[in-house]
C-alpha cells in the first residue's frame, strides 16, 4: 500500500494497493480451432497481460482506508503472528 494522505482526526490513513493485473480474453471459435480444442465448448484464457518488458499492461489500483495502527515502513520487521499477505507471499 502507498499511503496518500494520513486523517490524524479519524487516526486513518487512506492509500493505493497495486494488485496483480489479471485478464479474461474469450477464444474466438476460429482461435479454438487452431488450438486443436474440441468444437463443442466456448473457451476463455485467463492470466497477466505483459508487455515486452515483462510488466503489467493493466494494473489493477483499488483505494482502501485502513486504521494508522496497521501501518508500518516496509523494511520493518514484523511479529510472526501479523498477516501482511506480502510477507506471507500471498499478493
Amino acid at each position: 500500500m502507498v499511503v496518500v494522505d494520513v486523517d490524524t482526526g479519524a487516526r486513518t490513513a487512506q492509500g493505493l494497493l497495486m494488485g496483480q493485473a489479471r485478464t479474461t480474453v474469450e477464444l474466438t471459435k476460429a482461435q479454438a480451432q487452431e488450438a486443436g480444442l474440441p468444437h463443442s465448448h466456448a473457451y476463455r484464457v485467463t492470466g497477466m497481460l505483459l508487455d515486452a518488458d515483462d510488466e503489467p499492461v493493466l494494473p489493477r489500483v483499488t483505494a482502501l482506508s485502513v486504521p494508522i495502527r496497521w501501518l508500518h515502513p516496509q523494511d520493518t520487521p514484523v511479529s510472526p503472528g501479523h498477516h501482511d499477505t506480502s510477507v506471507h507471499h500471498f499478493g
